[in-house]
């Protein structure tokens, strides 16, 4: 799919619904430039499931219902809760987005889901 990077991809319980997972982990350094680059990473992967680049890739995807999942571990646990609740609820209110979404075939709707969790380093 381009210069997306996907880490998994997967068929939920329900066949109309795949989810898209994106692993980051952390800590990070500079929290903006890192927030910025997810965020970057974000917008690729809507772009490539509407213009049809996970349906090419995954046929089963086609026009269904797509979850973008982050899975963060050791992430600064607020600042990223803030970035997906700002991302989440706004992406697909931006003009151009909302009519891609209306017109795409490839994609019935998006939803969005965040799993953080600490992984304590061995000793």
């Amino acid at each position: 799919m381009g210069s997306v990077t996907i880490d998994f991809v997967a068929r939920t319980d329900d066949p109309d619904v795949w989810r898209l997972v994106f692993v980051e982990e952390g800590p990070w350094e500079d929290i903006i430039a890192e927030l910025q680059r997810v965020q970057d990473r974000l917008y690729d992967c809507i772009d490539a499931v509407m213009d049809g680049q996970l349906a090419a890739r995954f046929p089963d995807t086609q026009g269904k219902t797509i979850i973008i999942r982050l899975d963060g571990y050791n992430l600064a646990e607020s600042s990223i809760r803030d970035f997906w609740s700002a991302f989440s609820q706004g992406v697909m209110e931006i003009p151009d987005y909302a009519h891609a979404l209306k017109e795409s075939p490839h994609v019935k709707n998006f939803l969005f889901e965040l799993n953080l969790d600490v992984i304590e380093s061995g000793a």
